[in-house]
């Protein structure tokens, strides 16, 4: 792509408290990728490395600096991005998740949240835990139940059946690839 020009994405300076949201600095570290492929650097390579050293400021520098990974010939962009993550996100956020997933309900503060946030909740919390090879926590099966479960009193006794129906309608229709 000649002739564009693509900033480079901005300096992580760990002080911040924007960068201990996970979706935040996953964010970053698909800008950087994506700016680092934009450059023809390879990802395997020690160059996003060393690169990364120049985006770093405060102790997500320090730990940069001091961390061993660096000098092993397993280094690489991506196990130096693991480090940082568990660096700035101590749980690595899935335990957290995993707390508010099992915590979740239709209700927040004693007060119905309304269902359409309830689901987009349900759908938001689906698609950030995963495990380590990058596949879902959770089925699409699991996530319908926990919202029908925590459906209130007085629409489950008249959706629950109707949405049950539907499921099964809808299921053979999904097995033989229509919807």
């Amino acid at each position: 792509m000649k002739g564009i020009k693509i900033d480079v994405p901005e300096n992580l300076n760990s002080g911040d408290k924007k960068w201990r949201d996970p979706q935040y600095l996953d964010t970053w570290v698909n800008a950087i990728q994506r700016w680092l492929s934009m450059k023809g650097i390879r990802l395997e390579s020690k160059e996003p490395l060393d690169f990364i050293g120049y985006k770093l400021q405060g102790s997500a520098l320090t730990t940069y600096n001091h961390h061993p990974i660096k000098e092993t010939d397993k280094a690489s962009f991506f196990s130096f991005m693991l480090v940082l993550r568990d660096f700035l996100i101590h749980s690595t956020s899935t335990d957290l998740l995993w707390k508010e997933w099992e915590a979740a309900s239709a209700y927040k503060d004693g007060r119905h949240m309304g269902i359409k946030t309830f689901a987009n909740w349900l759908e938001e919390l689906q698609i950030k835990l995963f495990d380590k090879d990058g596949n879902q926590y959770i089925s699409q099966e699991v996530k319908r139940r926990k919202f029908l479960n925590h459906l209130p009193d007085y629409m489950e006794t008249t959706l629950v059946h109707q949405i049950l129906n539907s499921m099964d309608v809808q299921r053979p229709c999904q097995e033989s690839g229509i919807i």
